[in-house]
């Protein structure tokens, strides 16, 4: 169920709920950066995501950017392609990600409310 190295925790604690509450600090290094590029991205905020390109540099290289990025659009991709054939989580892993998916709120996420949040924005 794990993507390469995405269940390396390096001995640390990481708050999920941060996934759906941007007053929740999750415990990465450059989170804030992360949060704030992946947003602008998400919002269409180009302008905006220009200067936080720029400023992140100081702490982020700009292949870390570049990944940031990269991986907050293929994902917006394939949770559109997911919804909109129907996948639905296979039996193993909704059965591994219930506590998560609870915990973190996602079982309350709407995809029409997030179309109507995001789709319209300049």
């Amino acid at each position: 169920m794990l993507l390469r190295a995405s269940g390396q925790r390096e001995g640390r604690d990481y708050d999920l709920n941060s996934v759906t509450d941007d007053r929740v600090r999750g415990g990465l290094d450059s989170e804030v950066w992360l949060r704030d590029l992946t947003e602008a991205t998400m919002q269409d905020r180009w302008a905006e995501l220009e200067q936080l390109k720029a400023a992140a540099t100081a702490t982020l290289t700009p292949q870390q950017i570049t990944d940031v990025l990269t991986v907050a659009a293929a994902f917006n991709g394939i949770t559109r392609v997911a919804d909109a054939t129907g996948v639905p989580l296979d039996p193993e892993t909704e059965r591994a990600t219930e506590t998560l998916r609870e915990d973190t709120g996602i079982q309350r996420f709407a995809y029409t409310e997030k179309s109507a949040r995001f789709d319209g924005v300049a």
